[in-house]
């Protein structure tokens, strides 16, 4: 079983054990929501580095081989949206200390995995926005803001939303999509989209692995794209099995170790990205699942 697959599947037997309640999940809620909504217009992917205890440090190397894989992503989706004569246009933008220095703050838990799901799913993504907001924080003092007849313009970002919004003006783009990559290269973790249902706080991804396959499907998660195979908000065998012969190469399937090269992005993901205005009726059974809710 790839590892990927398999690290969702144990988040999903960590609902199992801490679930009191079934609940409806209808994957159009994350569609146009937010802060990030259609994946067209001109758009910022942000980035920033992040060192904890118990991932491997960014090394120089590491920070430069992640960059070149984010730009292959990026190219990737652009292309993808121009064949479908779509608009899209990303830029990229990343916060780095002196000498490729992160910012060094420690998951709550550890691990992705564990931080999101201990004691408990609400726990944790609580837990992994402070972490959130503390790192957008850091990143935000170093900002240079402008200043008028000697006083600055805004305040130094104090938290993700705040930040987001900052770079959304100051790139004049529609909208931000903000990631937090930490180095789990040589371990066994998971990537995971943070509040993409609501608009309580605004949404940003946590991303593992440097593979351009996992930086693309991380991103279109931001921008309303669903998963097609098994995790804890799709669980539905028969509805699994009918996206893996509808959509096997598609880039929301399992895409840990592929090639951006052997995916692509299918019908039922353009229509939750919006590149799509109408979805066919025999996939809109697709569109609802169940998961545990506690």
């Amino acid at each position: 079983m790839k590892q990927f697959l398999k690290y969702f599947i144990l988040l999903f037997i960590l609902f199992l054990n801490s679930s009191v309640s079934l609940k409806k999940v209808n994957y159009t809620d994350a569609k146009n929501n937010n802060v990030c909504k259609e994946l067209t217009g001109e758009i910022l992917v942000y980035f920033i580095f992040v060192d904890s205890k118990e991932t491997s440090p960014w090394t120089e190397f590491d920070i430069q081989s992640t960059i070149d894989s984010l730009d292959i992503a990026i190219r990737w989706m652009e292309n993808q949206a121009r064949q479908r004569s779509k608009y899209l246009k990303i830029k990229t933008d990343y916060y780095i200390g002196n000498e490729f220095t992160t910012i060094t703050k420690n998951l709550p838990n550890g691990s992705v995995i564990a931080s999101a799901t201990e004691p408990n799913l609400k726990t944790g993504l609580n837990e992994l926005n402070k972490w959130a907001d503390n790192i957008a924080r850091s990143a935000g003092q170093s900002f240079n803001i402008k200043e008028k007849d000697g006083i600055p313009d805004i305040k130094s970002p104090r938290d993700k939303e705040r930040l987001i919004a900052f770079l959304r003006d100051e790139n004049n783009v529609e909208s931000v999509a903000l990631l937090f990559l930490v180095n789990n290269y040589f371990r066994t973790d998971i990537s995971i989209p943070v509040n993409t249902f609501s608009t309580d706080d605004v949404e940003f991804g946590i991303i593992s692995y440097k593979y351009p396959s996992v930086i693309a499907h991380n991103i279109m998660h931001l921008y309303g794209a669903a998963d097609l195979f098994a995790t804890p908000y799709r669980r539905n065998e028969k509805n699994i099995k009918e996206l893996s012969e509808r959509y096997p190469d598609d880039i929301m399937q399992d895409v840990y170790g592929k090639t951006l090269g052997e995916l692509n992005i299918g019908a039922y993901t353009e229509f939750l990205i919006g590149w799509r205005d109408v979805l066919s009726p025999e996939l809109k059974p697709y569109l609802t699942d169940k998961f545990y809710n506690f």
